[in-house]
């Protein structure tokens, strides 16, 4: 995680979509990724957050990951719970690219996941 914004990375936003219901409502998020509601939108939107946020919200969804049919799709493999752990591991966090973290310094605050998830598609156009 050397490029970019030193601490910073972001999580892989293909997985974000299989990572959600894991984390829970708005009212559980804290007790079930280990993360607030406010950085888990920034991870909606594919926004840089804290290296030791994205660590911390991997180990806690990694352990569950079994759960999410999304994830056991992407990371099949012959064992008992369906899933290939070393490469969701390495497919969960990204750094952060010097031009998107300057982009992202200007943008005004997205406060709701419609939003977040409504800027991940826009920016994926782009």
């Amino acid at each position: 995680m050397a490029r970019g914004r030193p601490g910073m990375c972001i999580v892989n936003p293909a997985l974000v979509a299989d990572i959600a219901p894991l984390t829970g409502s708005q009212s559980e998020i804290m007790r079930r990724a280990g993360i607030s509601w406010n950085s888990w939108i920034k991870v909606s939107a594919g926004l840089p957050i804290r290296v030791s946020v994205g660590r911390r919200l991997k180990a806690r969804i990694l352990p569950r990951a079994h759960e999410s049919e999304g994830l056991r799709r992407r990371f099949p493999a012959e064992t008992m719970d369906g899933i290939d752990r070393a490469a969701l591991d390495a497919a969960f966090l990204r750094p952060v690219a010097p031009a998107v973290s300057a982009d992202m310094m200007a943008l005004p605050p997205i406060r709701s996941i419609r939003r977040a998830r409504q800027f991940l598609g826009s920016a994926a156009l782009s």
